[in-house]
């Protein structure tokens, strides 16, 4: 069994709006609906569970008829994760893998879900990359080379028995992958470059610029 876990707990205090960013509309529909879309349209998940607030879930008329298991969001990431974990593990015992969708990241798609659960099949933990593209700096003014580092993002993917024996809400980065041991085999896929999460309101015009973008690629 493999199941999709979004995250839609954040409260998105740097977007500067009345709700939760996951709500805000993008070309007429919540952000969120764009990342239910790709989960419904999966070929290999067998559940979802959405990690959220109850009181916002009314704001999407899809999340509210998804038909999606839910999981009540914790005060930080990994305690929002521990809330779905804690559910699949209630639930499904017999889950397998496992990917994380944030619910503010609207270029996901069905095809990349499936594709990182199928990789599963050979990794550990499949991990959306993107390369450090300006200077890396540091509080200590030490010089730093950024090709022995890169950034990772949502989505990501696990074998959910490989992951659990090492999970902790107390670990010092949100990165789960750092968390299993260093010999697990991990893919890390920078090909997903247009995975634009949406932290800052003014990135709601970016959405809108690559969604144009995307289609004309078609």
């Amino acid at each position: 069994m493999n199941i999709i876990i979004i995250m839609s707990g954040g409260v998105g205090n740097r977007f500067g709006a009345d709700i939760p960013k996951q709500y805000c509309h993008l070309r007429g529909r919540p952000v969120i609906d764009y990342v239910i879309d790709a989960a419904k349209g999966s070929k290999v998940a067998d559940k979802v569970v959405v990690v959220a607030d109850p009181s916002c879930i009314e704001l999407s008329d899809a999340l509210k008829n998804s038909g999606f298991d839910f999981a009540v969001n914790g005060k930080e990431r990994l305690d929002s994760l521990k809330s779905a974990f804690d559910h699949i593990n209630k639930n499904y015992p017999d889950c397998e893998g496992i990917i994380i969708l944030d619910a503010v990241g609207p270029f996901v798609t069905s095809e990349l879900i499936d594709d990182y659960l199928t990789k599963l099949k050979d990794y550990d933990a499949v991990i959306t990359c993107q390369k450090i593209t300006g200077a890396l700096g540091n509080y200590d003014y030490d010089p730093l080379d950024r090709e022995k580092y890169y950034m990772t993002q949502s989505p990501e993917a696990f074998r959910f028995k490989t992951l659990m024996p090492y999970f902790t809400t107390t670990f010092p980065s949100q990165e789960l992958a750092w968390q299993m041991p260093r010999e697990t085999k991990k893919y890390l896929n920078f090909d997903f470059k247009e995975n634009l999460k949406l932290t800052y309101d003014f990135q709601l015009r970016y959405a809108e610029y690559l969604m144009d973008y995307l289609a004309d690629k078609k």
